[in-house]
């Protein structure tokens, strides 16, 4: 009893410490600078420059009207290493700078085609830092991109996170993040491709304004060069990245004014099969069409109009597939398709005998065909538009569903 009663009492001496111990760790808001977003450059000298852009909490959440204090700072700072470089940040700022809020990591154009390397591996290893963080490449140099005053929100980086969120609507991007990067990095079967950053000119602003459109190829480590939006979601339908996409054309039928399409459900399906000791693949795309607008009347019957439009969307989405593939194997050598993957899969005997060690000059060679089959829903068909109504005669002359 006496052992029992003697337990008993140091059990309820550390509950009663638990209610009393203070926060031996607890850093003051206003003593912490959140890292947002950082970019990375490579110099000619072969070292570092890091920039960062850096919240500050109690001021970017303030309500208060007419502070003359920004919600964030940007500092940048040369090293041998890009920890140097972040540590030599850290001389600069008046706070405590935390990275486990950080959003995107910008890569310049130098440093990614020199190697992405030392970005994997710093990131990889730290564990302050989140593996779903978005990962961009830009033409020239990220510190742009960090300082520019882009988007609606009071963070710049914010703006820049949420582009990934809604970028998909167009499907004109890719949405990469380190994980991802770092998979295809290590695969044996698969390139990476990162996602592309764009400075572009806002008529309504003075300060330029980022988009995200395009992508960048790498080999390897290497960053190989960049495919266009197009060519990008024609990647992102082999894929099978494509949620839903907007597409115009030029219609004969309407005099080669604008016809816009939103196609959905979109499959995608990937055949690879051997013929003698070359791997052919072919890849068939599928989805359902709506037209969504038309510049012009269109005096045919519907049936012939739906036809014209599924024929010249199957063509659009062909084409940029093909261009893109094109561009994989003629100019970068890059799989990042992952065609090999489902040689691997579907061919495994003749992959381990002949592709395995290979697959580098064998992609190049590889025999792809792109077939694409598209539905317009003709419920949403009219056969005038609404702003092309006519009055003829006193009386109105409206489009018609099928």
């Amino acid at each position: 009893m006496k052992k029992l009663r003697v337990i008993s009492v140091i059990l309820e001496i550390c509950i009663v410490a638990t209610f009393f111990q203070g926060c031996w760790d607890m850093r003051e808001i206003n003593e912490l600078g959140l890292v947002m977003a950082v970019g990375i450059d490579k110099k000619d000298d072969n070292d570092f420059t890091v920039t960062v852009q850096v919240a500050k909490p109690n001021e970017a959440g303030s309500s208060t009207q007419g502070s003359s204090s920004e919600p964030v700072w940007v500092g940048t700072a040369d090293g041998k290493t890009i920890f140097d470089a972040i540590r030599n940040v850290a001389k600069m700022s008046s706070r405590r700078i935390m990275w486990a809020h950080n959003n995107i990591i910008v890569l310049g154009e130098n440093l990614a085609r020199e190697s992405i390397t030392p970005v994997i591996d710093f990131f990889a290893h730290n564990s302050e830092l989140r593996m779903k963080t978005w990962i961009a490449v830009v033409k020239g140099d990220a510190r742009p991109y960090i300082e520019a005053k882009t988007g609606m929100e009071s963070i710049p980086a914010l703006s820049l996170a949420r582009l990934y969120k809604y970028g998909q609507l167009p499907a004109k991007s890719i949405k990469s993040d380190m994980l991802t990067v770092f998979r295809d990095y290590k695969s044996e079967t698969q390139q990476p491709i990162i996602s592309q950053l764009n400075m572009v000119t806002n008529a309504s602003k003075k300060e330029p304004q980022v988009e995200l459109a395009g992508s960048g190829v790498l080999k390897d480590d290497k960053l190989v060069g960049f495919l266009t939006p197009d060519e990008t979601r024609g990647i992102n339908f082999v894929r099978e990245k494509v949620k839903s996409s907007i597409l115009s054309v030029a219609s004969t039928l309407l005099n080669n004014k604008r016809v816009t399409v939103e196609i959905h459900d979109i499959k995608t399906k990937i055949k690879s099969t051997i013929i003698g000791d070359a791997p052919q693949i072919t890849v068939s795309i599928s989805a359902i069409g709506e037209i969504t607008e038309q510049d012009e009347v269109s005096n045919v019957s519907i049936e012939v109009f739906k036809k014209e439009v599924e024929g010249l969307i199957q063509a659009k989405i062909k084409g940029d597939t093909e261009d893109a593939i094109k561009k994989l194997q003629t100019e970068f050598n890059s799989d990042v398709v992952a065609f090999g993957r489902f040689v691997h899969i579907q061919n495994k005997e003749q992959w381990d005998k002949i592709f395995q060690y290979k697959w580098d000059e064998t992609f190049k060679k590889t025999a792809v065909k792109v077939n694409a089959k598209i539905n317009i829903d003709s419920s949403s068909l009219f056969q005038i538009p609404i702003q092309n109504e006519k009055v003829n005669g006193g009386e109105k002359v409206e489009g018609k569903d099928k």
